[in-house]
């Protein structure tokens, strides 16, 4: 083999071989933080002239952070989250009615999150930054709240 087609080889290999090793990653990432359990638990819907936030942050189990890879959108049936693009794989998106989300503030390695709990996975942290959840408290406009703790 010369020269030009051991890198050509290798240029197609890393197109071939990255993908495959990012989307295997993110996939376990999904597994592991409770994003799949939750997107399998919620089916997702399509908002309906809902209020979104982009490029915001989330902490799951096991220190799974979502930072600044969320969209998240709230209407006035519930809350929809979904991942960029890059992020999607065992990420799928999903809704979750506001009377199903139960909220508590608490302080998570010196900053204010609040930790909802889903009914149909509650023993699944979903951690937002409080100001985000001071924005769906705004949206949710007296049907959603969380507590202090």
């Amino acid at each position: 083999m010369n020269e030009t087609t051991t890198i050509l080889l290798s240029i197609l290999g890393f197109f071939v071989i990255f993908p495959l090793f990012w989307a295997t990653v993110v996939f376990l990432i999904s597994r592991i933080g409770g994003w799949g359990s939750m997107a399998e638990a919620y089916t997702y819907r399509e908002p309906h002239a809902a209020t979104c936030f982009s490029m915001q942050s989330a902490i799951l189990r096991l220190a799974s952070n979502y930072n600044g890879v969320l969209k998240i959108c709230a209407d006035s049936e519930g809350v929809y989250f979904s991942v960029m693009f890059l992020f999607r794989p065992g990420h799928s998106p999903f809704f979750v009615p506001w009377d199903e989300i139960s909220g508590t503030k608490k302080i998570y390695f010196l900053y204010p999150v609040v930790d909802l709990r889903f009914q149909r996975t509650p023993n699944l942290p979903f951690r937002l930054y409080k100001r985000t959840a001071d924005r769906l408290v705004d949206v949710a406009n007296g049907r959603w709240a969380y507590k202090d703790a």
